[in-house]
Protein backbone atom coordinates (compact mmCIF):
# COMPACT_ATOMS: atom_id res chain seq x y z
CA UNK A 1 0.00 0.00 0.00
CA UNK A 2 0.91 3.65 -0.30
CA UNK A 3 2.82 5.66 2.34
CA UNK A 4 0.63 8.70 1.72
CA UNK A 5 -2.83 9.26 0.24
CA UNK A 6 -3.74 12.78 -0.88
CA UNK A 7 -7.19 13.90 -1.99
CA UNK A 8 -8.63 17.25 -3.12
CA UNK A 9 -12.32 18.02 -3.27
CA UNK A 10 -14.97 20.71 -2.97
CA UNK A 11 -17.93 20.67 -0.59
CA UNK A 12 -20.79 18.46 -1.77
CA UNK A 13 -24.02 19.34 0.04
CA UNK A 14 -25.86 16.11 -0.83
CA UNK A 15 -22.93 13.92 0.24
CA UNK A 16 -22.52 15.83 3.49
CA UNK A 17 -26.22 15.40 4.30
CA UNK A 18 -25.90 11.63 3.76
CA UNK A 19 -22.72 11.64 5.82
CA UNK A 20 -24.51 13.19 8.80
CA UNK A 21 -26.44 9.93 9.14
CA UNK A 22 -23.20 7.97 9.19
CA UNK A 23 -21.76 10.46 11.67
CA UNK A 24 -24.53 10.21 14.26
CA UNK A 25 -24.95 6.45 13.75
CA UNK A 26 -21.26 6.05 14.61
CA UNK A 27 -22.16 7.54 18.01
CA UNK A 28 -25.68 6.14 18.53
CA UNK A 29 -26.26 3.04 16.40
CA UNK A 30 -29.88 2.33 15.44
CA UNK A 31 -31.76 -0.04 17.72
CA UNK A 32 -32.21 -3.61 16.47
CA UNK A 33 -35.33 -4.17 14.38
CA UNK A 34 -36.89 -6.61 16.89
CA UNK A 35 -36.55 -4.10 19.73
CA UNK A 36 -38.18 -1.34 17.64
CA UNK A 37 -40.97 -3.72 16.57
CA UNK A 38 -41.70 -4.65 20.20
CA UNK A 39 -41.78 -0.97 21.25
CA UNK A 40 -44.20 -0.06 18.44
CA UNK A 41 -46.37 -3.10 19.18
CA UNK A 42 -46.55 -1.90 22.80
CA UNK A 43 -47.55 1.60 21.71
CA UNK A 44 -50.34 0.30 19.45
CA UNK A 45 -51.51 -2.11 22.16
CA UNK A 46 -51.67 0.84 24.58
CA UNK A 47 -53.79 2.79 22.07
CA UNK A 48 -56.09 -0.21 21.75
CA UNK A 49 -56.49 -0.29 25.55
CA UNK A 50 -57.28 3.45 25.58
CA UNK A 51 -59.91 2.89 22.88
CA UNK A 52 -61.51 0.09 24.93
CA UNK A 53 -61.45 2.26 28.07
CA UNK A 54 -63.14 5.14 26.23
CA UNK A 55 -65.78 2.77 24.87
CA UNK A 56 -66.32 1.27 28.36
CA UNK A 57 -67.26 4.74 29.64
CA UNK A 58 -69.95 4.94 26.97
CA UNK A 59 -68.04 7.33 24.72
CA UNK A 60 -67.49 6.73 21.05
CA UNK A 61 -64.11 5.33 19.95
CA UNK A 62 -63.95 8.25 17.51
CA UNK A 63 -62.25 10.19 20.32
CA UNK A 64 -59.24 7.91 19.83
CA UNK A 65 -59.39 8.42 16.07
CA UNK A 66 -59.57 12.19 16.57
CA UNK A 67 -56.61 12.04 18.95
CA UNK A 68 -54.58 10.04 16.44
CA UNK A 69 -55.48 12.51 13.68
CA UNK A 70 -54.37 15.38 15.92
CA UNK A 71 -51.12 13.59 16.68
CA UNK A 72 -50.61 13.06 12.94
CA UNK A 73 -51.05 16.78 12.30
CA UNK A 74 -48.51 17.55 15.04
CA UNK A 75 -45.98 15.08 13.58
CA UNK A 76 -46.46 16.56 10.09
CA UNK A 77 -45.99 20.11 11.41
CA UNK A 78 -42.88 19.09 13.36
CA UNK A 79 -41.42 17.31 10.30
CA UNK A 80 -42.01 20.35 8.10
CA UNK A 81 -40.45 22.74 10.61
CA UNK A 82 -37.50 20.40 11.19
CA UNK A 83 -36.83 20.12 7.44
CA UNK A 84 -36.91 23.89 6.97
CA UNK A 85 -34.60 24.40 9.95
CA UNK A 86 -32.19 21.75 8.68
CA UNK A 87 -32.26 23.33 5.23
CA UNK A 88 -31.15 26.62 6.78
CA UNK A 89 -28.48 24.72 8.71
CA UNK A 90 -27.14 23.18 5.48
CA UNK A 91 -27.17 26.61 3.82
CA UNK A 92 -24.98 27.93 6.65
CA UNK A 93 -22.62 24.96 6.50
CA UNK A 94 -22.46 25.35 2.72
CA UNK A 95 -21.61 29.05 3.00
CA UNK A 96 -18.64 28.13 5.21
CA UNK A 97 -17.38 25.63 2.65
CA UNK A 98 -17.92 28.13 -0.15
CA UNK A 99 -15.52 30.47 1.69
CA UNK A 100 -13.11 27.62 2.41
CA UNK A 101 -12.89 26.58 -1.23
CA UNK A 102 -11.21 23.33 -2.16
CA UNK A 103 -10.11 20.99 0.64
CA UNK A 104 -6.79 19.13 0.55
CA UNK A 105 -6.48 16.11 2.83
CA UNK A 106 -3.31 14.08 3.33
CA UNK A 107 -3.46 10.71 5.07
CA UNK A 108 -0.40 8.82 6.27
CA UNK A 109 0.73 6.54 9.07
CA UNK A 110 0.97 9.48 11.49
CA UNK A 111 -2.57 10.76 10.93
CA UNK A 112 -4.58 13.23 8.87
CA UNK A 113 -3.76 16.76 7.69
CA UNK A 114 -6.73 18.83 6.45
CA UNK A 115 -6.22 22.18 4.69
CA UNK A 116 -8.59 24.58 2.98
CA UNK A 117 -8.76 28.30 2.29
CA UNK A 118 -9.66 29.22 5.88
CA UNK A 119 -8.14 26.59 8.17
CA UNK A 120 -5.62 23.84 8.72
CA UNK A 121 -6.01 20.91 11.11
CA UNK A 122 -3.89 17.91 12.01
CA UNK A 123 -5.29 14.83 13.68
CA UNK A 124 -3.47 11.78 14.98
CA UNK A 125 -5.21 8.49 14.26
CA UNK A 126 -6.07 8.23 17.95
CA UNK A 127 -8.28 11.32 17.47
CA UNK A 128 -10.37 9.58 14.79
CA UNK A 129 -13.26 7.90 16.60
CA UNK A 130 -14.94 6.26 13.60
CA UNK A 131 -14.59 5.68 9.87
CA UNK A 132 -17.95 5.01 8.19
CA UNK A 133 -19.05 4.27 4.65
CA UNK A 134 -21.79 6.34 3.02
CA UNK A 135 -23.08 6.20 -0.53
CA UNK A 136 -20.44 8.06 -2.54
CA UNK A 137 -17.90 8.63 0.21
CA UNK A 138 -16.22 7.98 3.54
CA UNK A 139 -17.01 9.76 6.82
CA UNK A 140 -14.42 10.36 9.53
CA UNK A 141 -15.65 11.33 12.99
CA UNK A 142 -13.46 13.02 15.57
CA UNK A 143 -15.41 13.96 18.69
CA UNK A 144 -18.29 16.09 17.35
CA UNK A 145 -16.69 17.04 14.04
CA UNK A 146 -16.66 15.09 10.82
CA UNK A 147 -14.86 15.01 7.50
CA UNK A 148 -16.44 13.61 4.35
CA UNK A 149 -14.17 12.41 1.55
CA UNK A 150 -15.99 11.78 -1.75
CA UNK A 151 -15.08 8.53 -3.52
CA UNK A 152 -14.65 10.59 -6.71
CA UNK A 153 -11.69 12.42 -5.08
CA UNK A 154 -9.66 9.25 -4.52
CA UNK A 155 -6.39 8.91 -6.44
CA UNK A 156 -6.59 7.10 -9.78
CA UNK A 157 -6.75 3.34 -9.47
CA UNK A 158 -7.73 3.38 -5.79
CA UNK A 159 -11.12 1.98 -4.89
CA UNK A 160 -13.12 3.19 -1.91
CA UNK A 161 -12.71 -0.25 -0.34
CA UNK A 162 -8.90 -0.09 -0.69
CA UNK A 163 -8.92 3.48 0.69
CA UNK A 164 -10.86 2.52 3.81
CA UNK A 165 -8.75 -0.63 4.29
CA UNK A 166 -5.53 1.44 4.23
CA UNK A 167 -6.95 4.01 6.64
CA UNK A 168 -8.20 1.32 9.01
CA UNK A 169 -4.75 -0.30 8.90
CA UNK A 170 -3.05 3.01 9.80
CA UNK A 171 -5.65 3.76 12.46
CA UNK A 172 -5.27 0.40 14.21
CA UNK A 173 -1.47 0.06 13.95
Amino acid sequence: MSDNISVRFAYDRALTRRAMTGWWQSIVPPEPFLKRAIIWAGIWFGLLLVTFAITAYGLTPYFTVAGLAGAGVMVAAFSYLQRTRMSRFWDEVGSHWDRAGETQVDFNQMGVRIRDGVSERRLKWSAIDAIKTVKGGTVFRSAVSMLVVPDAALPGGMTAKDFRAQLTDWRTS
